[in-house]
């Protein structure tokens, strides 16, 4: 396969991944990862289980969480996105009980596909300012 055609199929596997989250079918997205997977970004044994578990764990504490990819850019084995993300605080997060507020907040996320155009590594930055805001945990600018 050429360059060009690995970076293509590495750019749609991670939009089709982002897809399915948002569908809410975990196990179809997590055929976009591969089986030693590994999450860069925090401390986490290699395995499917990893980004398993923080899949589970963002849905169960934001059920209707949207991922609204702004940019793609992919080259070769990477693929790097900005997301928008889009909830409402239905569930007891960081220890404040359900506003019902709508939260937003931007995400960037790079992932290493490995040579069978799975997800190999990824590496997550999340901006937490915006939920905290929403949730009532800053303070109040003068």
């Amino acid at each position: 396969m050429s360059a060009p055609d690995i970076t293509a199929r590495n750019k749609a596997a991670y939009l089709q991944a982002k897809d399915a989250f948002n569908d809410g079918d975990l196990q179809a997205c997590l055929r976009f990862y591969s089986p030693q997977h590994q999450i860069r970004s925090r401390p986490s044994p290699p395995g499917r289980a990893g980004i398993q578990a923080f899949f589970e764990q963002s849905r169960r504490d934001w059920p209707g969480l949207r991922i609204e990819v702004e940019h793609a850019v992919a080259e070769g084995d990477w693929v790097m996105g900005r997301s928008n993300v889009h909830a409402t605080h239905d569930t007891a997060v960081m220890g404040v009980l359900p506003t019902g507020k709508l939260v937003h907040t931007t995400f960037w996320d790079l992932h290493r596909f490995d040579e069978q155009g799975l997800i190999a590594e990824s590496w997550n930055l999340l901006d937490g300012l915006p939920i905290m805001a929403a949730l009532g945990l800053l303070p109040a600018l003068k």
